[in-house]
């Protein structure tokens, strides 16, 4: 990342009650064993999506700490100037491999999300410019102020401000989007390998100042196939995107819900709206007709207006590239059966967010309602995927502290729900 004092420092991000104040301190050792003692700056990242109300009041932090010595392994943290109460937490090394062009955030799924619309999703992006995929566990915290919840709140744009730390160093440009939303040539027929790549070079080339890039999203007329014979991936293709023959037009509605960035130029990111940008760079605002982000959501099935669209070249971009990853990278689960659909779910799912955002948008809730809350009426036998992870905590004169120990890819609990991570380890009698 960028420095601009002197001095060694690590920057690390942590949720947090935004009705209390924190004073974390971070103890590190030099060469020469001698211990140093620095009191962290803590700053709000920003108030999020949901701030007039404080129900769901988890949000996320972001400590900026001085350190002895550049190649340390780890430091320890606490809300106490005791190292005797401290937490280690190993610090993240920062990769020195060749920069890239674009890196993809993706916000995390709490729920469930179509295998279809998710493969399509990575596919798209694969083939027109990137991807890394990371792990983001549930906290093994469940409580009304339960920081799971909070994917409609605070989540999404907690998770990107993550990504954007972690691909700083080594992205030029970074995607904050969801994985039905794609960045795609506003004619379709015009796309080419890595097309997303030069025409947010276009972009940056007209606008040297800009800081981040705000873009709209349009709605896409979305039916998935019903061929059983399709659920194996060794015959999946994409040929369901030839019907995908519609997308809203341009108007003057004109709110941007997607965002670029140059890496170096901005702070922190929010995806709704825009991040903070460094002195001297601005947010720059892509008209729709130049470029826009097209939603391709099962819900747009039934959109029968707009404007026509062929997506006949990115079929057959798609259906080779996936050809050739099946014999490759994917050849270990080329034979794997995946589940039906499961479009009447998410239909379900759907409603129940609906309801949850009309609650939220007043000034008074009744819980903190986010989309864990929703009864999802799905078939016990389909098998889903979540990741998971492993906790430890320090207790510190009534202040706990966890971290992330590792995160893995594991079997969903029914109705396809991520588990619950768990604590696995703490210096205290109790848990938080």
């Amino acid at each position: 990342m960028e420095q601009n004092i002197p001095g060694n420092y690590v920057v690390f991000q942590f949720l947090g009650d935004v009705q209390q104040s924190y004073r974390l301190y971070c103890f590190s050792t030099n060469q020469n064993g001698k211990e140093f003692v620095y009191q962290a700056h803590v700053q709000r990242i920003h108030q999020g999506k949901r701030f007039v109300n404080d129900i769901c009041s988890m949000a996320g932090f972001i400590a900026e700490c001085r350190v002895a010595n550049q190649f340390l392994p780890f430091i320890r943290i606490s809300t106490k100037h005791n190292v005797e109460e401290s937490l280690k937490i190993p610090i993240e090394r920062i990769s020195k491999k060749k920069r890239h062009k674009l890196v993809v955030c993706m916000a995390p799924t709490y729920a469930l999300m179509e295998w279809r619309i998710l493969l399509l999703g990575i596919e798209v992006w694969l083939a027109l410019g990137l991807v890394i995929l990371r792990h983001w566990p549930k906290w093994p915290i469940l409580s009304d102020k339960n920081p799971n919840g909070l994917v409609l709140s605070r989540g999404i744009e907690e998770s990107h401000v993550n990504c954007l730390f972690f691909a700083k160093p080594w992205a030029e440009m970074v995607v904050f989007t969801d994985l039905d939303d794609i960045l795609i040539p506003t004619e379709p027929m015009k796309i080419y390998s890595n097309v997303n790549i030069d025409i947010l070079q276009d972009l940056a080339n007209e606008h040297p100042q800009a800081g981040s890039f705000l873009f709209e999203h349009h709605d896409v007329r979305m039916v998935l196939p019903e061929d059983d014979e399709l659920l194996q991936l060794d015959n999946f293709n994409f040929n369901f995107l030839i019907n995908a023959d519609r997308k809203k037009e341009c108007t003057v509605w004109r709110m941007k819900t997607r965002v670029v960035v140059n890496a170096s130029r901005v702070d922190t990111i929010n995806m709704h709206e825009s991040g903070i940008n460094r002195l001297g760079y601005v947010q720059v605002r892509i008209p729709c007709h130049r470029a826009h982000f097209y939603h391709m959501r099962h819900s747009f099935h039934e959109q029968s207006t707009g404007q026509p669209l062929n997506m006949n070249n990115l079929v057959r971009l798609l259906n080779r590239n996936f050809r050739e990853r099946l014999q490759t990278t994917l050849r270990m689960i080329a034979k794997q059966r995946m589940n039906g659909s499961l479009t009447e779910t998410l239909n379900d799912f759907d409603k129940c967010v609906i309801e949850i955002n009309k609650e939220h948008f007043k000034l008074k809730v009744s819980r903190c309602m986010t989309p864990h809350v929703c009864y999802l009426k799905l078939k016990s036998e389909a098998d889903c995927i979540a990741s998971v992870g492993s906790y430890e905590f320090a207790h510190a004169s009534g202040d706990f502290i966890l971290r992330l120990i590792d995160a893995r890819f594991s079997d969903s609990d029914e109705n396809c729900d991520a588990p619950i991570s768990k604590i696995v380890k703490g210096n205290h009698f109790y848990a938080p």
